[in-house]
């Protein structure tokens, strides 16, 4: 077979709406990530294929309404995988998670570790805002699991979006959240609230 068939019987085996890089196909099919981008840019005409963004492709859904674009998520869970960045939704939707608002953002917002440009998934941006603050905080937090950093990432960027005001209105629902933390995962959550985060510690006191 050529690479191209290879590559779609790959693409074949994915959900529609999967969101896929060059590198995992290179690395799936043990072939040059360059060849990689001229078969994946070829099959963008066929329809098997679409561009998101740098690197990024998506097996899209064909329907009589149109192409059915990858979620957000399933596009976050790709620059995850490949490349080495922290990312959680926006301090709106993690304050909604733990009950201290009951707002949802009308866009798709997250915080990351590293800077990423916005992507654009037929009418849906997809914005990241990244911060010197929640880096460190991250770096500090290197040697946990994935989930235990994504944990210790959701609260500090729920008390870095809502402020001491909001959070001293809304401290159960804080320290509830806390309290679901591992004793590990709190430790490293007060070491990183510094800064202007300083006075969060008290919160949890």
């Amino acid at each position: 077979m050529t690479l191209i068939e290879d590559i779609i019987k790959h693409i074949r085996h994915l959900p529609f709406g999967s969101v896929f890089t060059r590198q995992e196909i290179a690395d799936q099919l043990g072939v040059e990530k360059g060849s990689v981008s001229n078969a994946l840019r070829r099959l963008v005409g066929s329809g098997e294929v679409l561009y998101i963004s740098r690197g990024l492709w998506q097996r899209p859904k064909q329907t009589r309404f149109g192409v059915v674009f990858a979620s957000p998520e399933s596009v976050v869970s790709a620059l995850e995988r490949n490349r080495n960045v922290v990312i959680v939704p926006s301090g709106a939707v993690t304050l909604n998670e733990i009950g201290a608002s009951t707002q949802l953002p009308m866009k798709a917002r997250f915080m990351a570790t590293r800077r990423i440009q916005p992507i654009k998934l037929g009418k849906t941006l997809i914005e990241f805002e990244c911060s010197k603050a929640f880096t460190h905080g991250m770096d500090a937090s290197s040697y946990l699991s994935p989930s235990e950093r994504k944990r210790v990432a959701r609260l500090w960027v729920a008390l870095q979006y809502a402020g001491e005001r909001h959070v001293t209105r809304e401290k159960a629902a804080f320290c509830e959240a806390f309290a679901d933390l591992s004793r590990k995962e709190q430790q490293i959550l007060l070491k990183v609230l510094r800064g202007k985060l300083s006075w969060a510690r008290s919160i949890f006191n």
